[in-house]
């Protein structure tokens, strides 16, 4: 009886040590963003890979917001594979004196942990990514290049201005920026916008320029 304990112990442990977590391999990122997620999962180390739950996992992934999609696979008997895809950086700002990128994801990232360098436009002001991420598309549906663009700036009445890379100022309406961006593309298109450097569409039905010399 004593032999055969002894022999039932040594199993159980030699189980428990064959399905215990001892290889997390991680795909889609760079080698330093790599070391963080590590460093986050490792006390999922020698954990059992049966009663290691994905959500988590995910749960400890989603720490980090410049991820966007995640995947997890466990490979029996003691590894898992991630895969991870980052979100597209769409702007920068700052929050509370500090810099964060703004994503695609609908997160602002704490530029801490990310490595990237991203020449990418900055907003000013005190906005909801959903509402800057609406003007985004509503540029990009009427093929506004957004890397023609350097700064956004949000007022609390919810409009916005945007101050293009030729210095060149748009002040939107709070209501009805779609018709106000149509009529600008028409101002392009016209070519009436020599040495203007501010396009005013604040008050429906009105188009304010002015020019450099003023």
């Amino acid at each position: 009886i004593f032999l055969s304990s002894i022999f039932n112990f040594k199993l159980i442990e030699n189980l428990q040590d064959k399905f215990s977590l001892k290889q997390i391999n991680i795909n889609g990122l760079s080698n330093s963003e790599k070391k963080i997620i590590e460093s986050e999962l490792s006390n999922f180390q020698n954990f059992n890979i049966f009663k290691l739950e994905k959500d988590k996992l995910i749960e400890s992934l989603n720490k980090f917001h410049f991820l966007e999609n995640i995947s997890v696979n466990k490979i029996i008997p003691s590894s898992i594979n991630i895969n991870l895809s980052k979100t597209s950086i769409l702007g920068k700002t700052l929050l509370n004196g500090e810099m964060f990128y703004i994503g695609e994801n609908g997160k602002f990232i704490n530029s801490s942990q990310f490595f990237e360098k991203n020449d990418v436009a900055t907003v000013f002001g005190n906005f909801k990514i959903d509402e800057y991420l609406s003007l985004l598309t509503i540029l990009k549906n009427h093929n506004l290049d957004a890397n023609t663009i350097k700064k956004y700036y949000y007022y609390k009445n919810k409009r916005w201005d945007i101050l293009f890379s030729n210095d060149l100022t748009l002040m939107l309406p709070s209501k009805g920026i779609e018709k106000s961006i149509k009529i600008y593309k028409k101002l392009l298109g016209n070519g009436n916008l020599i040495n203007t450097k501010i396009i005013d569409l604040r008050i429906i039905n009105q188009i304010i320029l002015t020019n450099n010399n003023e």
